[in-house]
Parts: C-alpha cells; structure tokens; sequence
C-alpha cells in the first residue's frame, strides 16, 4: 500500500512541478499570466499527448523490430520521432 501512496504522492508532486515549470517559462517570456486552472488544464492534455504518443511509438518500434525484423537502429526511427514531436508540443505549450 505505501508503494501506491507513494507512487501517487510523486504523480502528484510531478503535475504541479510541470505546471510550476510551465508559469515560469511563460513569465520568463514575458507571456500573458494565465490562471492556475488554464496552466493545469494545458498540462492534463499535454500529459494526455505525451502518453498516447508514446504508445504508438513504442507500438511501431515493436512492430518494425520483432514483427518486420528490422535492425534497432531503424526500429528506433519512431522513437525519435516521436520525441522530436512531444519538444515541439512543450516550446509551442509554453509559448502560448
């Protein structure tokens, strides 16, 4: 039980952290101030993104690697990808 407490603790700790961070980045761009409510909002479907883009990463790398027995190093093609695509959707975030 102390294992999911904690595991919940550190999610929770981990949001407000990522929308701590993305304040920042915004003041420190001299951006219009949002609510704490439209900040945390952002970061739930940004989160939401980032979770469904990694699964179909690692969907697709699986399928090139094991399914089309491809070497790792083009396998890996929609892992970088997909990270390119999550920092573009976190400089255009903090940007807004």
């Amino acid at each position: 039980m102390s294992g999911l407490i904690g595991d919940l603790l550190e999610g929770i700790a981990g949001f407000v952290t990522d929308v701590w961070v993305l304040r920042r980045q915004r003041a420190a761009r001299n951006r219009a101030q949002n609510g704490w409510a439209r900040d945390a909002t952002d970061v739930a479907f940004f989160d939401a993104w980032v979770i469904g883009v990694s699964i179909l990463t690692l969907t697709a790398t699986a399928i090139l690697l094991f399914g089309l027995n491809l070497p790792l190093w083009i396998s890996l093609a929609p892992v970088v990808a997909g990270a390119v695509y999550v920092g573009y959707r976190w400089m255009a975030l903090a940007r807004a």
